[in-house]
């Protein structure tokens, strides 16, 4: 059976998110979408608010891995490869309070990276990928998230070594 990247979009994330993932499900996020071009996940503020009321840092931080995460998973899944991902390095700039809704959006990086991260888990089974994702309140930037995800190729039982 052939399976489409459309196959990969919300559903498919929203199911990968909240199983392997607990944090997630305490602190509600919930995939807005997901295809080619972005992934965007948001949560309610209520779980994730502050002693001040505004989103919690720790929040924003686990939303923002998630989302640049949640973006690769559904890279790889979407065109068959069997690898898994996760995060390598990061910094998170706070620029300013979010008092709603936490909304974060990770854009499809250039097709040059794309072709880099390809090759290297082609060539090595292992690659890296670097993703920016943004925390908007209504149209302010509050959180810059820069992250290097990782991404190794699963042992299949072929490959591993008998005991």
């Amino acid at each position: 059976m052939t399976r489409h990247a459309a196959d990969f979009g919300r559903d498919y994330l929203q199911h990968r998110i909240v199983s392997e993932f607990a944090l997630a499900q305490h602190i509600g996020i919930v995939v807005e979408s997901a295809d080619d071009a972005a992934v965007v996940l948001r949560a309610p503020l209520t779980p994730n608010a502050n002693y001040r009321g505004t989103a919690f840092g720790g929040s924003l931080y686990s939303l923002a891995v998630l989302t640049g995460w949640a973006w690769v998973t559904r890279y790889l899944a979407a065109r068959g490869v069997a690898a898994d991902a996760v995060i390598q390095e990061s910094s998170t700039r706070f620029l300013a309070p979010v008092q709603g809704e936490l909304r974060a959006s990770a854009a499809a990086p250039t097709a040059a990276q794309i072709d880099k991260f390809q090759k290297m888990l082609q060539r090595a089974g292992r690659g890296r990928i670097r993703l920016r994702v943004d925390i908007h309140y209504d149209q302010t930037l509050a959180t810059l998230f820069e992250g290097v995800f990782a991404a190794a190729m699963r042992q299949t039982e072929e490959s591993c070594p008998e005991n």
